[in-house]
């Protein structure tokens, strides 16, 4: 586009507050006016765009997700939709044979879930995974990521035996013998993943190519990504500013920033003016591109790893409550420390003893009911009505996957009982206690589509078929203008945007996504079907089908 007026007609427009136009006349990458077809096309100069009849609605904003891990998985064993242990090894023998990797080199995996799997329901081990291959490493993730399998060559190279120590915050799994079984999970990961040798600047910068050209396809224009761990975290910055010092269209990045349990790094961020706020690269409208964004701690593991802190023993394995990766004292320290800085502190939280803890942590930063700083909980997903109402009233954001129930309605109940089971992903509950609850995907752990995610959150279903009848706990259902402002107007303040981005009104940047079925008059089992077929940053079109 050339013209510095572009406009919109024959759409159908999602204006802020739910109302609906025709058209939108754009122009130095903002919202001029909104009206009717026979108002803004009086325009002269601009250049016109003919949506068609197409849904045009703000462009979504991803709150919570992994983006240079979600552009890696191209060329690894990818595990998900796997539905035995065999069907994963023959995918790696299978990637092996056509990229030929060389021996020694090592070959990753991700997204396996043994929860799905229709036969054998267990997590693979070392001998599984030597089927794959002897001469190569290899390494698989569960699709969580907080679990990984190992071949035997993979353990043999981070020096990991029978004389393997205990982990704090983590386990390297043995048998009877002593013998690691090459399971791995939560802090126990990182022995493993510190024995392969480091991505390169250009390999991050590809990952991080590929990733943003997939966000943009979905309607994606802004996103709050953690690819920041302290030790990585000149190479992560190096890789993006040279990527975005690059011609191209970038997604709007807001970095939440880990610091791997050690305060060193946090000092880092805070010496070095890397916190909350601080704008690496804008866009020529001066809308922010890369920017700095929370700090980024963890409390517990997973669900479908029973790593997630119980405050009651798991029901399908009563011999654990899952456990602390961090204790509350370095909880509630590194969250005051941060938080003296200006920095937002989020937390991911799966089980109700570790969102217990955040919120008793928050209680102590946070001053009467007020979080002007805007601390959250990432995902926030096992909780009772007394969790709900507490963080509803310190006025904690919540980062929410509904996506997440499409692995996890399977075993919730297994996992945790009925009971608690039936106030858990409580979105509907968390609308109506006022909670602020942005949406996101947790990508690569689910899929990047907003649309797939949304429709769980209508819906509580799988779309396709039509599992659990009825929804699962349908009174948690949301409706779906709920849904889209979660998406749009949520995720927007969660990063501290709700002046220029999430709404479609004057003066906010011209981040828009054109679908090519209205989801307001479709059935609500359809929502999944629809696609997007044109992607607008600051008035300028960066994907379109």
């Amino acid at each position: 586009m050339n013209s510095p007026l572009c406009v919109i007609h024959n759409a159908k427009v999602r204006l802020a507050g739910g109302k609906f136009c025709q058209a939108l006349l754009a122009g130095k990458g903002r919202i001029l006016k909104s009206g009717s077809n026979e108002e803004i096309l009086e325009t002269t100069g601009a250049e016109k765009i003919d949506a068609a009849g197409a849904l045009v609605l703000p462009a979504f904003h991803d709150s919570h997700l992994h983006l240079q891990w979600l552009g890696r998985r191209e060329g690894m064993i990818e595990g998900a939709g796997a539905l035995s242990i065999e069907e994963v090894l023959e995918r790696g023998r299978l990637l092996i044979e056509k990229l030929k990797p060389a021996p020694g080199s090592y070959v990753q995996g991700a997204g396996v879930n043994p929860d799905l799997f229709t036969a054998e329901k267990r997590d693979l081990n070392r001998d599984d995974l030597d089927r794959i291959s002897t001469v190569h490493p290899v390494i698989i993730s569960r699709h969580c990521g907080h679990t990984i399998y190992c071949n035997s060559l993979a353990l043999q190279m981070a020096g990991l035996s029978e004389r393997a120590p205990a982990v704090e915050g983590g386990t390297i799994e043995k048998d009877q013998n002593g013998r690691p079984t090459g399971i791995l999970r939560e802090n126990a990961n990182a022995i493993i993943r510190s024995s392969m040798p480091p991505m390169t600047g250009p390999e991050m910068e590809d990952s991080f190519n590929r990733a943003m050209r997939r966000a943009l396809s979905l309607g994606i224009t802004a996103l709050g990504s953690y690819d920041i761990n302290g030790p990585d975290t000149d190479e992560v910055l190096g890789a993006l500013q040279k990527l975005y010092a690059e011609d191209g269209p970038r997604i709007r990045l807001t970095m939440q920033c880990g610091i791997s349990g050690k305060e060193k790094f946090l000092d880092e961020f805070i010496n070095r003016g890397l916190v909350t706020g601080k704008l690496l690269r804008e866009d020529e409208t001066g809308g922010p591109l890369l920017r700095m964004g929370p700090l980024k701690l963890f409390i517990d593991g997973t669900l479908g790893g029973q790593t997630a802190w119980m405050r009651k023993p798991y029901h399908d394995k009563p011999e654990t409550s899952g456990f602390a990766v961090l204790d509350k004292e370095p909880l509630e320290y590194f969250s005051r420390k941060a938080a003296g800085a200006g920095m937002q502190v989020i937390v991911h939280s799966i089980g109700d003893a570790g969102t217990e803890a955040v919120i008793n942590a928050f209680d102590k930063i946070i001053e009467g009911n007020r979080n002007p700083l805007r601390h959250g909980i990432v995902h926030c997903q096992i909780t009772d009505r007394p969790l709900l109402e507490r963080i509803a009233q310190k006025n904690i954001l919540t980062f929410v996957q509904p996506v997440f129930l499409a692995d996890d309605w399977h075993i919730l109940e297994s996992r945790v009982g009925k009971e608690l089971a039936s106030g858990s992903y409580a979105w509907g509950t968390m609308k109506k206690l006022g909670i602020r609850a942005s949406y996101g995907t947790d990508a690569p752990v689910s899929a990047l589509n907003p649309l797939l995610n949304i429709s769980w959150a209508v819906l509580r279903q799988d779309p396709y078929t039509g599992d659990p009848p009825g929804g699962y706990y349908p009174a948690e259902r949301v409706d779906l203008q709920n849904a889209l402002d979660a998406y749009t107007v949520e995720s927007a303040y969660s990063s501290f945007d709700e002046g220029c981005l999430g709404q479609i009104q004057e003066g906010f940047l011209a981040d828009l996504c054109f679908l090519d079925r209205d989801i307001f008059t479709i059935p609500a089992e359809e929502i999944h079907k629809a696609k997007v077929i044109r992607t607008m940053m600051a008035g300028k079109t960066v994907w379109e089908r």
